[in-house]
């Protein structure tokens, strides 16, 4: 893990609402309980795919912007 990865932790326990995200994103998140994204990390993929507001373009963005951050390796 290099220095940017760790420099860019602190993101994943900030408020969704305040993150760089689509506010369908936002939306989405809260109506399932999420409010950082330490919180969606936490549940497995398959768990999350039966929530009732899931969609695969809600996790392809939240996967993106991981990748973007280069924390995608928290999702092992």
């Amino acid at each position: 893990m290099d220095s940017s990865s760790q420099s860019n932790y602190f993101l994943l326990n900030l408020p969704i609402a305040e993150l760089p995200l689509s506010e369908n994103f936002k939306l989405r998140s809260k109506l399932m309980g999420f409010f950082t994204l330490q919180d969606i990390i936490g549940v497995k993929q398959k768990e999350l795919s039966t929530l009732e507001d899931y969609s695969e373009h809600w996790y392809f963005e939240f996967v993106d912007f991981l990748h973007r951050k280069e924390l995608l390796d928290l999702l092992g």
